[in-house]
């Protein structure tokens, strides 16, 4: 049997083109990545959980009794651990998961030109709003379960506002914008935007400028208008970095220091950044997707211009909607569910105080924790790919670490591409496998595309056009298309992923994807570098222990 040697294992995370540095989390806290939970309770509120999903609840919850005791162990590590910080990690409590999964629509639309236009934004409205029969509505029957946008940021728009309120116009390679939702109360707003600014200016970033985004609260349902935040965007200027990685890194430890610092705050779960970056920003809700469109104004803007969209519509199962679990997240756009999440957690929150990079030049306690087991899975697994991908990493490589295909005896790999068996054979002992089924877009700005994982249990199609327009979705039928201008056509399969270079304008299909990771760096050397060999010894053949006491400390 061979494993990877604990002493010698290839680390995670590591600066393009360096060799590998380790980069994990910590053991100082519950990830308040994904703090923005607020509900806020009202005897009117109505949950929509049938008799079907009740019951389904209740078998899993005695099926599980035993691992309850298992998760005894976070009282050990509780006592036993000497915290760096306030905030106590937790193991990944069962019950807490599978309050939040879903199934949904989701779509992207891309300009192979990299040419911003509001038509790609009106048609992935359109898309959206077909993608309503995908998604679930409240008992007052407006409410949606959340739908919501990723576009790259519509500087057109916002300088026009920054015009009119005096301020100069936005430099694009050194200003960050963020959307975020922040309390309801105008005081707890105000001290929220006093907290945030405070450690923009301790980072030394510059707030420009505060901006309330325009919305139609008439078209929001009765439940999501009790829970609907106060929407504003925030601008920056980042004046010690030249690079936009590093520029979004610095965006990201800044965003993970607020979360921290609002942590204890008693408003502090109704903040909640949507977006903040130099590249992409999310317009998302607690709407339906016909309503998305009219609630956000900026969205009818001419002025909003972008070369691709991500959309999705929401379908929340066994949980009460919130404004903050609308999608698209920061990364993902995410069709399905996680059925892996408890380990997923618990194996990111196990190695976090071992993790380290160059690229974060020692700042790693800042950015810690990783994992949050109140968040929904899609949240969480945007967090892990927000990780890997701001500590250096492609969105595709990212991808195919958390979400790998059955590479495993597969005749295609093992004959013709076996650096790709390479690729998985190196990370199988450093990441688990995240199933779902689970389709997944996402985009970092630079790149768009789209995986399926090896379960393949989600629908996903994508078509090319004669325009240069490439365009993904759950089902066909979502835009109204002359079949003459199609150019190629296909969908994806178990374990199969789509890309998209929105700089150079060439579309990757699986392959090509996969090959262009594999070889970027000689993963089969470092496999045989890595790879120890444990040699058989005699064991006990019955146990000794009661198997409760095993199951706890195999847990």
């Amino acid at each position: 049997m061979a494993v990877n040697s604990v002493a010698n294992v290839p680390q995670l995370l590591y600066a393009n083109g360096q060799s590998p540095k380790i980069v994990a989390g910590s053991k100082d806290g519950v990830f308040v990545d994904f703090f923005g939970l607020y509900c806020k309770s009202s005897k009117r509120v109505r949950r929509r959980i049938g008799y079907a999903a009740a019951n389904r609840r209740s078998l899993i919850n005695n099926k599980w009794n035993a691992i309850n005791a298992a998760l005894d162990l976070e009282r050990v590590a509780t006592n036993a651990s000497q915290q760096s910080s306030d905030i106590v990690p937790k193991v990944a409590d069962l019950d807490d998961i599978i309050s939040e999964r879903g199934a949904c629509g989701v779509g992207f639309i891309a300009n192979l030109d990299n040419k911003a236009s509001h038509g790609i934004v009106k048609d992935a409205l359109v898309a959206l709003g077909c993608m309503e029969h995908r998604g679930g509505c409240g008992a007052d029957n407006d409410s949606g379960d959340g739908s919501g946008v990723m576009t790259s940021i519509p500087w057109d728009l916002v300088n026009d506002w920054a015009e009119k309120e005096g301020i100069a116009v936005f430099d694009k390679l050194h200003t960050g914008v963020g959307m975020i939702f922040l309390p309801k109360d105008c005081n707890q707003m105000n001290e929220a935007k006093k907290v945030i600014s405070n450690i923009f200016n301790n980072e030394g970033l510059e707030v420009l400028g505060w901006r309330p985004v325009p919305v139609d609260s008439s078209v929001v349902g009765y439940n999501a208008k009790e829970t609907m935040p106060n929407i504003q965007q925030v601008f920056v200027r980042i004046v010690k970095e030249e690079n936009v990685d590093d520029i979004e890194r610095e965006l990201y430890i800044c965003r993970k220091l607020i979360e921290r610092a609002v942590n204890s705050e008693i408003w502090g779960n109704e903040l909640y950044f949507c977006s903040l970056s130099n590249q992409t920003i999310v317009y998302k809700g607690m709407l339906r997707s016909e309503v998305l469109g009219r609630f956000y104004y900026d969205l009818q803007s001419e002025l909003y211009t972008s070369p691709f969209a991500i959309y999705h519509r929401r379908f929340s199962t066994n949980t009460s909607p919130r404004w903050p679990l609308a999608q698209p997240m920061r990364f993902l756009g995410h069709n399905g569910e996680i059925n892996t999440i408890q380990g997923n957690l618990n194996w990111m929150q196990s190695r976090e105080a071992s993790m380290k990079s160059t690229v974060w030049r020692d700042r790693e306690n800042e950015i810690r924790p990783f994992g949050n087991p109140k968040a929904s899975d899609s949240a969480n697994l945007d967090s892990a790919a927000e990780l890997l991908i701001r500590s250096g990493r492609a969105p595709e490589e990212a991808l195919m670490i958390l979400v790998p295909e059955a590479y495993q005896n597969h005749p295609t790999l093992t004959i013709k591409y076996p650096e790709v068996l390479d690729f998985y054979n190196y990370y199988k002992g450093q990441m688990e496998a995240w199933d779902g089924p689970a389709l997944l877009l996402f985009s970092d700005g630079k790149t768009i595309g789209a995986c399926l994982d090896r379960n393949g249990l989600r629908p996903a199609r994508y078509w090319r056009t004669k325009d240069n327009v490439v365009y993904v979705a759950s089902e066909v039928g979502v835009l109204p298309m002359d079949e003459s201008k199609v150019t190629m056509k296909g969908r994806l399969g178990p374990g199969m992923m789509i890309s998209v270079d929105l700089s150079s304008g060439q579309v990757f299909e699986n392959t090509e994807v996969k090959k262009r990771v594999a070889l970027s760096n000689p993963y089969g050397e470092w496999v045989k570098e890595n790879l120890r060999s444990l040699k058989p010894v005699n064991f006990l053949s019955t146990t000794v222990m009661d198997s409760e006491i095993i199951l706890r400390r195999q847990q």
